[in-house]
């Protein structure tokens, strides 16, 4: 089904999104970490989130009998934008 990935990419982003607001806020001294307990908590599920996103990801390349399967994924990918 091609609706997961969509689901997970666009939950990424979001996250990614979050935690760019978080940083801009920390850097700007909006507020501090312990001011905000829960957006801190959020923000590090985010960084863990993407942490393991991107191990899998790394292993799932590395793996000789998964690369066909992903080289099709990108050309694919690469046909529907047109280059």
């Amino acid at each position: 089904m091609k609706f997961v990935p969509m689901l997970s990419r666009l939950l990424l982003l979001c996250g990614l999104v979050f935690l760019g607001l978080y940083c801009y806020g920390l850097v700007m001294s909006v507020f501090s970490p312990g001011e905000m307990v829960g957006f801190t908590v959020i923000a590090v599920g985010v960084v863990v989130a993407y942490a393991i996103h991107a191990i899998r990801l790394r292993r799932r390349t590395e793996d000789p009998s998964e690369r066909p399967a992903i080289m099709r994924e990108l050309h694919d990918q690469r046909e529907r934008r047109g280059f």
